[in-house]
């Protein structure tokens, strides 16, 4: 900051931000700032710190710093020459990054960096320019990520630890960090911790059903044939909640295709909520096609049964699975609009129309489905389509163990909605259900 202030890369009249997420880590940025300019005469002449408004001012060319954070007011009207954003991975929103990052047109050569560990979220602002830093070929974007790769076999390696830590065996201690890494290792809940913080990894501290990695591994072509065999999956909501409706094709691959529902009146608010004040998010899903809306401030079960209708129209759907809540509201919006529908609860002889299959959230049923889903992905049977709202409530899916060693997706530790990826986790389950009672039994005659 002080090399674009009064040092070589100064300019007349520049304006330079060092951005943060609250006041005390803006604060910890200027204190740092004002004390090298306050130990060294020179600088102390030529500068003057207001420490009320964490404000370096220059007198020679007109310039000045100021250290800002996310809580502050408003941030609009400024002129940047240099910025630099502090642990961007940390902002809830991106509204203080955008208007930063659209108020340089006015310079000639405006320079933004920003210094972070990665986020977990793969929808995050910080994550999005990560991907696009790697990949696209702007001549005027720079990354450097130092990172353990996800696909590491063994992170606890100290030979791997220099990839995230340049500086490590300089001023970052080895001994430190492998003491960090020996408590990881004791303690498998620390894992997620020492794999984001330490190893820089794109992972969510409390560990996420399916791996980053693995998840967009089993990303492809998606598109299903008229009247081809599929299953489907529902996981209703009211409000709060996404609703969700899955449909995966019956073959040896399991194609997957979402939709996902928020009451249409709630965007911003919700978004708000989930993502931070300013993170329209749910909206921007929308408009690209990610996410479907229903009137008003509830969702509607007529918008769901009708899109049912549509699949079953479109499609040999072999069943739905269900989970329970609210399924009355849904079954009444079928009888309305001549649905023939029948609840399928085992041993029962097949009914006319679309097979219903109520599918608990407890460990019975969610075990086998978990199991099923993992070894879908692990074989890439699976094929996801990158839809980014099935790919972020996958990232959020936690699951928790009963003694037995059995698992059941758990929305309350989960960080955000989940409400996809149980869907995803029903409709999987049933295919491999509905397989292994079609799968032939063998008998042997002792004599």
């Amino acid at each position: 900051m002080l090399v674009h202030l009064v040092g070589p890369e100064s300019v007349q009249n520049g304006e330079i931000y060092s951005a943060a997420n609250d006041r005390e880590q803006a604060a910890q940025v200027f204190k740092v700032a004002a004390q090298i300019v306050r130990a060294d005469p020179e600088l102390s002449d030529l500068l003057k710190v207001v420490d009320s408004t964490k404000h370096i001012a220059c007198f020679a060319n007109g310039s000045f710093y100021k250290a800002m954070s996310a809580e502050a007011g408003t941030k609009h009207g400024l002129n940047p020459t240099f910025v630099i954003f502090d642990e961007l991975a940390q902002a809830k929103n991106r509204e203080l990054y955008d208007v930063l990052d659209t108020s340089m047109g006015a310079r000639s050569e405006p320079l933004f960096i920003v210094i972070s560990t990665q986020s977990n979220d793969p929808e995050h602002i910080l994550s999005k320019l990560i991907d696009d830093g790697r990949e696209a070929k702007d001549p005027t974007i720079v990354c450097h990520l130092y990172e353990v790769p996800e696909d590491c076999k063994d992170i606890f390696d100290p030979k791997v630890w220099k990839k995230a830590n340049p500086a490590l065996g300089d001023f970052r201690s080895l001994a430190d960090l492998k003491a960090i890494a020996d408590k990881a290792m004791r303690m498998p809940a620390e894992e997620p911790k020492f794999r984001n913080l330490y190893l820089n990894q794109r992972v969510a501290p409390i560990a996420s059903l399916i791996s980053r990695a693995e998840w967009t591994a089993c990303a492809g072509e998606a598109a299903f044939e008229p009247k081809e065999e599929v299953y489907l999956s529902l996981d209703m909501s009211a409000v709060v909640d996404l609703t969700a409706l899955v449909m995966g094709s019956a073959g040896d691959k399991t194609k997957v295709r979402p939709f996902v529902w928020k009451p249409q009146e709630l965007l911003r608010e919700h978004s708000d909520r989930d993502f931070g004040a300013g993170n329209n998010r749910y909206g921007q899903w929308h408009k690209e096609g990610h996410l479907l809306v229903s009137p008003g401030r509830s969702i509607d079960p007529a918008v769901v049964a009708l899109k049912i209708a549509e699949l079953v129209k479109e499609y040999k759907v072999l069943g739905l699975a269900y989970d329970r809540w609210r399924i009355a509201d849904l079954l009444r919006e079928f009888d309305r609009i001549g649905l023939a529908a029948w609840e399928d609860k085992g041993g029962d002889k097949p009914g006319s129309g679309l097979r219903l299959i109520p599918w608990g959230q407890g460990f019975r049923d969610m075990a086998p489905a978990i199991d099923a889903l993992e070894l879908a992905v692990i074989d890439r049977s699976l094929v996801q389509p990158a839809n980014p709202v099935l790919t972020w409530a996958m990232a959020n899916a936690v699951a928790t163990m009963d003694p037995a060693g059995n698992r059941k997706l758990d929305k309350d530790k989960a960080r955000f909605r989940i409400d996809p990826a149980v869907a995803l986790t029903m409709m999987v389950g049933l295919k491999s259900r509905d397989a292994k009672k079609a799968a032939p039994t063998f008998q042997m005659l002792f004599i």
